[in-house]
């Protein structure tokens, strides 16, 4: 994670499609030494068999939520800020039947 520029923003590089070993075009060296210069971490995912997908988004939610109690970012009214946000949670959908699952 890092925090840049002015408004300090949270970073995580990504790497995706980790599951397509055969037609990678950046080594997870390249890519760790890249976050590392860049100052945040990395992390590899594969939404084809679920790797690290939720895993991405729960890390990068901390680590918001811990730069907010420490005051490194602050809650803002304007765009430019965090806002937090109230989802009232839907009951779970009927799956219909077929191959498409969503």
């Amino acid at each position: 994670m890092a925090t840049q520029g002015p408004d300090k923003a949270i970073f995580l590089l990504v790497g995706h499609k980790s599951d397509l070993q055969s037609t990678r075009c950046v080594s997870v060296q390249e890519a760790e030494e890249l976050a590392a210069s860049l100052g945040m971490a990395f992390m590899e995912t594969s939404a084809q068999n679920k790797h690290n997908v939720d895993l991405a988004f729960h890390t990068l939610a901390e680590a918001i939520q811990q730069a907010l109690q420490r005051g490194d970012i602050r809650l803002e009214e304007h765009c430019g800020g965090v806002r937090l946000i109230q989802i009232p949670r839907s009951p779970p959908r009927k799956q219909q039947p077929g191959p498409c699952q969503c």
